[in-house]
């Protein structure tokens, strides 16, 4: 983890009101290997660094904001996020998405790369998140995992959530290369490590779907303000009894390989 101290978003939003005098329509935050949204109109990029006071430090994550128009209309794209297990606390790891919302931005899209728990998902899917299990929380470092694994998954409901189901379902029916988008539970667990046996047989008997390490602390976030929140996983791998998971160098291939996918459902969805 970088040395530098993080900005307050106080700064942070007074350096991107500095950056575009128009506050984008809509913020869209890229998880490890994911890369799509690139060369948008009058675009402008800025580092993490630059922008934030820090850089991320996981392979995948290239820590820069784009600002630009999509047919007309302004956003900001973050390539990488910061995470719990960097060693990051929760303020910092929320900072971009509370700077978007006191920016005035309006909608807010997370993506990440996730693991498959349901056997039925294949790599390379896209998975609407429609609830998610917080298994992450620093608060659970006093408490142990019991209350969490008793609350029941948390609803992500938005006008911007329903609106990308319903692009994905109609790219799906007009485009015979476009997979379904697949609908699910995302677990957000604290990591770095990839999870043991026994944990994914514990989130699948709490019909969790995927599994990651990040997206949950801005949904928490964004819950109570103006700026609604949708999010989607690319599905990096699906754990099987059969199947040995190669690592980090496995998600960002297969990430790499469905961002085609996800750059058309998410531009469709921005421009209509």
């Amino acid at each position: 983890m970088t040395a530098h101290k993080p900005k307050s978003s106080i700064e942070v939003v007074a350096h991107l009101r500095n950056a575009s005098l128009v506050t984008p329509s809509a913020a869209i935050v890229l998880g490890s290997g994911v890369n799509v949204l690139e060369n948008l109109d009058e675009q402008k990029s800025y580092s993490f660094e630059e922008v934030f006071g820090i850089s991320p430090s996981v392979a995948g994550h290239s820590g820069s904001i784009t600002i630009g128009k999509l047919d007309g209309k302004v956003v900001a794209v973050m390539r990488g996020r910061f995470h719990l297990y960097e060693g990051h606390d929760w303020e910092t790891v929320t900072l971009p998405t509370r700077a978007m919302i006191e920016w005035g931005v309006p909608t807010l899209i997370l993506t990440n790369a996730a693991g498959g728990i349901n056997t039925e998902f294949r790599v390379g899917d896209l998975m609407h998140i429609t609830a998610y299990r917080d298994h992450l929380n620093p608060k659970l470092a006093e408490t142990g995992l019991m209350p969490a694994v008793s609350q029941p998954a948390q609803e992500c409901k938005s006008a911007i959530a329903s609106k990308l189901q319903q692009v994905g379902d109609e790219l799906a029916s007009q485009n015979g290369k476009f997979r379904p988008m697949r609908q699910g539970t995302y677990a957000g667990l604290l990591g770095p490590t990839y999870e043991t046996i026994a944990e994914i047989k514990m989130l699948r008997k709490l019909n969790s779907d995927a599994v990651g390490m990040s997206t949950v602390p801005e949904l928490q976030t964004v819950k109570g303000t103006k700026t609604e929140a949708a999010a989607v996983s690319v599905i990096t791998n699906v754990w099987t009894d059969d199947v040995v998971l190669e690592g980090h160098e496995e998600v960002l291939r297969a990430a790499k390989e469905a961002s085609e996918r996800l750059d058309l459902l998410l531009r469709t969805a921005i421009a209509s």
